[in-house]
This record gives structure tokens, sequence and C-alpha cells, in this order.
């Protein structure tokens, strides 16, 4: 009979192991803090995905817990990442937004990232949109063969952003005279520039951003003169890729390949390395969830923010192949962004 007993008893402990996990995961985020961060300034566009977000993803993850946004501005996005990786509770409840221009600077093998983005855990992105380079009207050109000719300040956060590695790729594998002007706290500051005439135009952001940024654009005031991704955007089909404008080099086209697909990967948000893995299942869920809630929906329409989301794991699988490419694309492709 004690056999039996014992036995008994053994089992249910083996059951309640076996479903202490998810139940301790379920229960975890009941009465805590969600911090987000984004090293985008207020009212620019990674603040205006977080901000939207925030208002809806806690619905979705069990225990209800509150969510907040920081911005962590500076270094082009290097500032919040690296305070994600070695800084920030490695818990769950720290997610951070990465600058879309990491990716590549990591695959360059650039200085300034405290821990790979491969080891990240990634929650999913928001928009799988190209980025775009455009000009105001104003300053006459038209086409990028305009821009082989003179030079034209093009305003960036920082080395490590979309906004400064984008301009930089057009120099060296197109030819042009793009000269990048750091130090700007988010689009919103650039926008401002360029309205004053002291930028001419900018580089990375989507063609729905940009409408939403400058209403005028739809009457011509800017003019967009390439997009950098793996086809055409339908809104914009006579505007040129990035790789259809470096000629027929062939090492010049896998560099710009490379340079597209890193970039492409918009908006990302992922949880620190540390975070365990039934807490990011549960956090995928609920990013999944809250990018098709009608109301979130009707919000990112309103605020022109593009929602063409991929899966955690879909972001995952992209970090490894752009950080697994051939010795000499890699080689190819930093050379064209640190000459």
């Amino acid at each position: 009979m004690k056999r039996l007993r014992s036995a008994a008893l053994a089992g249910v402990i083996a059951a309640m192991g076996a479903f202490s996990t998810p139940v301790q995961a379920q229960d975890f985020y009941a009465g805590k803090t969600i911090t987000m961060s984004t090293h985008g300034g207020v009212g620019g566009e990674y603040d205006a995905y977080l901000r939207l977000l925030q208002r809806f993803i806690g619905k979705y993850i069990p225990g209800n817990p509150s969510i907040q946004v920081i911005n962590q501005v500076g270094a082009g996005g290097l500032l919040a990442i690296n305070h994600a990786a070695k800084l920030a509770p490695q818990d769950g409840t720290h997610l951070v937004m990465a600058a879309n221009g990491l990716l590549l600077f990591q695959a360059i093998g650039a200085p300034g990232l405290q821990e790979s983005l491969g080891k990240f855990k990634w929650i999913g992105n928001f928009s799988a949109a190209n980025g775009i380079t455009v000009v105001r009207a104003e300053t006459g050109i038209k086409s990028i063969e305009d821009a082989r000719q003179r030079s034209y300040n093009i305003g960036s956060s920082g080395a490590g952003s979309i906004s400064a590695l984008l301009p930089m790729a057009h120099n060296a594998l197109a030819g042009t005279k793009f000269k990048v002007v750091q130090g700007y706290e988010g689009a919103a500051k650039m926008n401002l520039a360029m309205r004053a005439g002291e930028l001419d135009g900018r580089s990375g952001s989507t063609w729905p951003a940009f409408l939403t940024d400058f209403p005028e654009a739809k009457d011509g005031w800017l003019v967009p003169l390439s997009q950098a991704g793996e086809v055409r955007d339908s809104r914009l089909p006579n505007v040129p890729l990035l790789v259809e404008i470096v000629g027929d080099d062939p090492e010049k086209k896998a560099a710009a390949r490379l340079v597209s697909l890193a970039l492409n990967q918009n908006r990302s948000f992922a949880a620190p390395p540390g975070v365990p893995d039934d807490r990011v299942a549960l956090l995928r869920t609920a990013f999944e969830k809250a990018l098709v809630d009608p109301e979130f929906v009707a919000g990112a329409n309103m605020h022109g923010l593009d929602i063409t989301w991929r899966k955690g794991s879909d972001v995952e699988k992209t970090v490894r192949e752009v950080l697994n490419q051939p010795k000499d694309v890699v080689d190819m492709t930093k050379k064209a962004l640190t000459q």
C-alpha cells in the first residue's frame, strides 16, 4: 500500500512539474510593468509605432501588465540596444525596438554593439516596407543621375542608423554624392530641418511615413529617388530599387542585395537575450494579436504607419541569414560602407 501511495504521489509531483513552466509564464506578468524602448525621439516614426502598440498589447498578455514607452535617443540606436543587452532586466519586462541599420552594422563588423543581434529574442517586426530615399523638390534633383552630379545634405540620427547607412550605400555603390549629416534626434528633428532648408533630404523611412510627415508630398513637395528592398513598392512603381541603380558589377549587386535585405527589417521588436523562451512565446502571440486588432489597424492607418508585419520566427531567420553571408559579399559591403 505504501508503495502504491508513493507511486501516486510521485505521479502527482511529476504532473505538477510538467505544467509548472507554462503556469509560471502565464502568471509572471500579473501586476508588472513592461517597458518598451526606442532609440527614436518623441514624435518620430519609431516612437509612433510603440505608442500605438502600448495601447493594445497589454490586453493580450496574460496578467494584463501595464505598458510604458521610453525614448533612449543616441548613437543611431546603439544606446538603446546595448542597454537592452547589458543593463535592462532579462525577465521579459524590458523590450526594445531595434534601429533598422543595426543588423547591417553588425554584418559588416562595425564596432559598437555589445551583443550579437543573433542572440536577441525577436518578437516580430511592424513593417516590411521598403526604405525610401527622398529629397525636397525645390533642390532641383529629379533622379539618381542628378544626385551623382553634386552633393546634397541627407540627415541622420547616427552611424548605426538606416538614415546613415542607406545614403552611404548609395554613394559607394551607385556613385551618388550625398553628404550624411549626423546628430539629429530622430525623424521629427530631421523633418523640421528639411522644412527649414537645412537638409535636402532623408533616407530610410517608408513611403506612408513620408506622406504622413509631409502631407504636401502628394503634391510633389518630395521627390522619391530610390528604394531599398527586394521588390518595388506598389505605391512607387517607377522608383528604382538600390540593386537596379548600381550597374552591372556583380560584387556591387551582391552588396546592394545584402544592404537591402538587412535594411528591410523595418521596425523590428525584440526581447533581450536572457529572456526565457516561454515568456518570449507569450510576447510573440500578444504582438501578433495586437497588430491585427481592428482598433490598432485603424490607428496605424490614421497615423500613416505601414503595417506589413512579420512574425518573430521569420525575423529570426532573416537575422541569421544576414549574419551568415559569404565573406566576399560581407567584405565588399564593408568596403562600400566604410570608404
